[in-house]
């Protein structure tokens, strides 16, 4: 009877997940097919479900979902519309995605899991070895990632969600290592640790720099502050860069946020310079097409790479840097400025910017 029980505990809870994913996939992301899919082949296998009783819960999970994203997204659409069934569509059965870009078949193993996953791939792949209960979570993830190399263009943000499966993994190892009482494994775990540490340095780096690569959202919060109260009626014109570089929907001013009416267009057919007199301003990357009708009210600066800073600059610049940060310190006043700052005078690369993205006016619009 324990068992019988134990059982049903089981069987519920991981119905509980396949419901969790299914919604998931139908209303969020729908490459997580590529992860429900091995998951629940894999339980299947094992008997800790039954087949039956996953496919009714499926379909119940998956036909509540799909009728809450086709409401939703067709409301927003004005159209019958199932975005992420036509995003599958368009990426996976029809092969487009490869319009922004194609990758070769093992970049997410040679390149991006490690980028994103740091020192808990290698130690993920030896807790592989060593536990065996770890391998039924390990394998999913590796069908995922496989799976999705299929797919020519390729993101590092489409194999994120292996990423905790792989922290597990890690977790598992360092406990291994910790646990044995030799010379030899001490140290290991010292270098363990310290690898976690410039992991951890290495991460908050990236998302500096990373923080640079979206002028187009910082222009068109700029655009904002500058010109919001001067105008009763604004027409903004979006370009290509300043699109995929953050100026999204969630960036533009709402009818309730203010009584005067801002509108934007990311129209991509204009050719000529008199396709744009109607807009009052641009965030625009090419602002010298528009030198004639427009003024630039300012440029907005993203990463263009970094450069090596020499060992005397570093040791002449960096302890003036710590001691005026210091002598002023608070919590409250640290920024992504000041940040930027310490790196700047204290690292061993420097951030390259420049002008990414122009914020104009149109001549005579006031």
């Amino acid at each position: 009877a324990s068992s019988g029980n134990s059982r049903t505990y089981t069987e519920q809870r991981l119905l509980r997940m396949i419901d969790c994913l299914v919604v998931s996939t139908v209303l969020f992301r729908s490459e997580l097919l590529l992860l429900l899919a091995p998951i629940t082949l894999l339980e299947l296998s094992m008997t800790r479900i039954r087949l039956i009783p996953t496919i009714l819960e499926g379909i119940k999970a998956g036909f509540a979902s799909l009728v809450i994203a086709v409401a939703v997204d067709s409301w927003f659409w004005r159209q019958w519309m199932w975005a992420e069934g036509a995003v599958f569509w368009f990426n996976a059965i029809q092969g487009k995605s490869v319009a922004w870009g194609v990758s070769p078949w093992h970049t997410y193993f040679s390149s991006l899991l490690p980028k994103i996953s740091g020192v808990a791939l290698p130690l993920a792949l030896v807790a592989v070895v060593i536990e065996p209960r770890f391998r039924r979570y390990m394998l999913p993830a590796g069908v995922f990632v496989g799976l999705y190399s299929f797919l020519g263009h390729k993101e590092w943000r489409f194999v994120i969600y292996v990423v905790p499966v792989l922290n597990l993994g890690a977790a598992i190892a360092l406990s291994w290592v910790i646990k044995r009482k030799t010379l030899a494994y001490r140290l290991l775990a010292i270098a363990l640790f310290g690898a976690l540490g410039l992991n951890f340095l290495m991460s908050v780096a990236q998302s500096l720099i990373s923080s640079h690569n979206y002028p187009g959202g910082v222009a068109l919060q700029r655009l904002h502050e500058l010109d919001l109260h001067r105008f009763a009626a604004a027409y903004v014109h979006i370009d290509v860069a300043a699109a995929e570089t953050g100026c999204s929907r969630f960036g533009e001013i709402g009818s309730q946020a203010t009584p005067y009416p801002w509108t934007y267009s990311k129209n991509e057919s204009h050719t000529s310079r008199k396709d744009y007199l109607h807009y009052t301003h641009l965030l625009t990357s090419t602002p010298e097409f528009h030198e004639h009708d427009f003024i630039i009210l300012e440029q907005i600066d993203g990463y263009a790479g970094l450069d090596h800073v020499p060992l005397g600059q570093i040791i002449q610049s960096c302890p003036r840097a710590i001691k005026g940060l210091a002598s002023n310190f608070s919590l409250s006043k640290i920024s992504k400025d000041t940040v930027d700052e310490l790196l700047k005078e204290c690292g061993p690369l420097q951030i390259k910017k420049e002008g990414k993205i122009w914020i104009m006016r149109r001549f005579g619009a006031l």
